[in-house]
C-alpha cells in the first residue's frame, strides 16, 4: 500500500472535524486566550471553548496550542500581558471579558481577535458594522445591559413590596453605566429607589456591601459584566449576611445562589465564538465573519435560595421560568 493511500485511510478513520482540521500541513496553530481573572475562576468557561474546538477537530498538543494569559484580577497588568501575547504571534486571540478585550484590541490591529461576550463593538470603533466587521475583530455582541430594566421588573413581580434596590456597577467598560441609567429610568414606574455602588475589582465588594447596608437596600441587581460573574460566590456570601436576594445578569449565578436571573445563554455564546475561531484557523478573515447576536434567553429561578430567604415566589414568575433550580 503506498504512502498516499495510507494517509487517506488514516484521515478517513478520524472524526470528520478532526480530519478537516488536520488537513493543512505544518506546525500546530496557536490560539491566544487572555482574561482579566485567574485560571481557577476561568476554568469552566475555558473548558467550554476548548471542548467546542476539539469537537471541530482541534486537539490540544496535536494540531493546536493554547497560549493562556491571566491577569489574576490585576487589571493594570492587562496591557503588558496583551502586548507580550501579540509578540508571540498567535494565529488568533480569543477573550471573553471586558478589560481583556480592551487590552487585546489596543495591542494589535492585525492579528484576528474573537470576542465571546462584548458590548458596543461597533460603537467603540472596533468594527465597521455587524454584518461586515471589516477589520481584525469579530465575535458575539452581548444583549445584556439592555435587559437591566427587565430584571428590575422581574424583581418587583417576585417581591412587590420591595422599595429600595441596590445595583452593583463596574468601572470596566461603559456597558454597566448604560445599564444603571436604564434601571434608574425604569425605577420610577416601579416605585423603587435605586442605590448604586461602583467597583473596579473583587476586593472592593466589601466596601460596596457596607454602603448597601447603610442604605438599607432590600434586594440587589448585578449589572452585566464578567467581574460579577467571576466574583459571584463572594457576592452571594456578602448578600447572605444581609439576607438580601440577588437578581443576576447570568444564569450561572442563579445556579450558584442568586434568586433569579434573566440573560442570554453564555455557554451558547462561547460555542459560537469557538466556531468563529475555527473559521479563522481554516482561512477566513475576521472582517468577513459577521458579528453575531444572542438568539435565546432564559429566566432561571432558584427555589433553594427562595426557601432559605423565606420567599414564596408568585405563580406569574414561576410560569415564566425557563428553568428552576430545586
Amino acid at each position: 500500500m503506498n504512502n498516499r493511500r495510507k494517509l487517506l485511510l488514516a484521515l478517513a478513520a478520524l472524526p470528520a472535524g478532526l480530519a478537516r482540521a488536520q488537513a493543512p500541513a505544518g506546525k500546530p496553530v496557536r490560539v491566544g486566550i487572555i482574561e482579566r481573572t485567574s485560571a481557577d475562576k476561568y476554568q469552566a468557561r475555558e473548558k467550554q471553548f476548548v471542548d467546542t474546538l476539539r469537537e471541530l477537530g482541534w486537539v490540544e498538543g496535536r494540531n493546536i496550542i493554547y497560549d493562556r494569559v491571566f491577569a489574576d484580577d490585576e487589571l493594570s497588568r492587562l496591557p503588558a500581558l496583551a502586548a507580550a501575547l501579540v509578540k508571540r504571534g498567535p494565529n488568533v486571540i480569543y477573550t471573553l471579558s471586558g478589560g481583556s478585550s480592551d487590552a487585546a484590541v489596543a495591542a494589535t490591529r492585525t492579528i484576528p481577535i474573537v470576542l465571546g461576550s462584548q458590548s458596543n463593538i461597533v460603537e467603540r470603533g472596533w468594527a465597521q458594522g455587524l454584518a461586515h466587521p471589516g477589520g481584525n475583530v469579530t465575535g458575539i455582541v452581548n444583549i445584556g445591559p439592555e435587559l437591566g430594566s427587565k430584571r428590575l421588573q422581574l424583581l418587583k413581580q417576585a417581591l412587590p413590596k420591595i422599595t429600595r434596590v441596590g445595583v452593583l456597577v463596574s468601572t470596566i467598560g461603559a456597558g454597566t453605566v448604560k445599564e444603571l441609567k436604564l434601571i434608574e429610568q425604569a425605577a420610577g414606574g416601579q416605585r423603587v429607589t435605586v442605590v448604586s455602588a461602583t467597583v473596579k475589582q473583587g476586593s472592593e465588594l466589601d466596601a460596596a456591601f457596607a454602603s448597601f447596608a447603610k442604605s438599607r437596600i432590600e434586594a440587589l441587581l448585578t449589572t452585566h459584566t464578567e467581574l460579577f460573574l467571576t466574583e459571584r460566590r463572594r457576592i452571594f456570601d456578602l448578600a447572605a449576611k444581609q439576607r438580601i436576594p440577588v437578581i443576576a445578569h447570568r444564569s450561572e449565578m442563579t445556579d450558584d445562589g442568586a434568586l433569579i436571573s434573566y440573560s442570554s445563554i453564555l455557554t451558547e455564546q462561547i460555542r459560537r465564538a469557538a466556531h468563529q475561531v475555527d473559521k479563522i484557523l481554516k482561512g477566513a478573515k475576521p472582517g468577513d465573519i459577521p458579528i453575531e447576536l444572542p438568539t435565546r434567553f432564559e429566566l432561571v429561578v432558584n427555589q433553594r435560595t427562595a426557601k432559605a430567604l423565606g420567599i414564596t415566589l408568585p405563580g406569574e414568575v414561576m410560569l415564566q421560568a425557563t428553568r428552576v433550580v430545586e
